[in-house]
């Protein structure tokens, strides 16, 4: 009974002070919790933006020459010229020639950006698959004449004058042409041909 007296004496001594202790303690428990609330709100808030940032977007993958290739998320309305600047531009050996840049994008779009293709000339082509690499003696300048082992600028002249008249039948008949005999033809025969 003592200690309730002493307890009742002290809190009507000190009840302004207690009551404005409890006051602060409750201010502080408010203040804890409705931050806890209020970052839980912000973290489903910053859900709800990612989540409508993408509204209203689509979805394009795009790759081959250009600098950033991946899936980006874009306005619907935009072309493949806003996506290729938002993926950083092309490449050195972007070719357009066969890409319409003012196409409207759709979702789920992929678009491949091609590589150049350095085409050689027709007569090239033609004439690497005709030959397979060999010299022909009817057509060679004298500088191919040249590289064949043994012929020089008199040869590679012999030569080009023997066909102004005679045209090679086979690559036995360079054997006709002044200076080549049995051992140059020999060092020669398996990398000339005739038409």
């Amino acid at each position: 009974m003592k200690i309730f007296n002493v307890v009742k004496k002290l809190i009507s001594n000190y009840k302004t002070y207690i009551l404005m202790i409890m006051i602060l303690i409750a201010s502080i428990i408010s203040i804890v919790f409705s931050n806890i609330d209020e970052k839980s709100k912000i973290s489903i808030n910053d859900n709800e933006l990612e989540l409508n940032s993408r509204e209203n977007k689509i979805a394009v993958y795009i790759t081959g020459e250009v600098v950033n290739p991946g899936v980006y998320y874009i306005d619907e309305n935009l072309r493949l010229d806003d996506l290729i600047k938002e993926c950083g531009g092309l490449t050195s050996q972007a070719d357009l020639s066969e890409i319409n840049l003012a196409e409207k994008l759709n979702d789920s779009d992929k678009i491949e950006i091609p590589k150049i293709i350095v085409e050689q000339e027709e007569d090239e082509i033609i004439e690497t698959n005709e030959n397979d690499g060999l010299i022909n003696i009817n057509k060679a300048s004298k500088e191919e004449l040249k590289t064949l082992n043994g012929i020089g600028d008199t040869l590679a002249d012999n030569i080009i004058e023997y066909r102004k008249n005679n045209k090679f039948n086979t690559i036995d008949d360079i054997l006709e042409v002044n200076g080549i005999g049995e051992s140059k033809f020999e060092n020669i025969k398996e990398y000339i041909c005739v038409d």
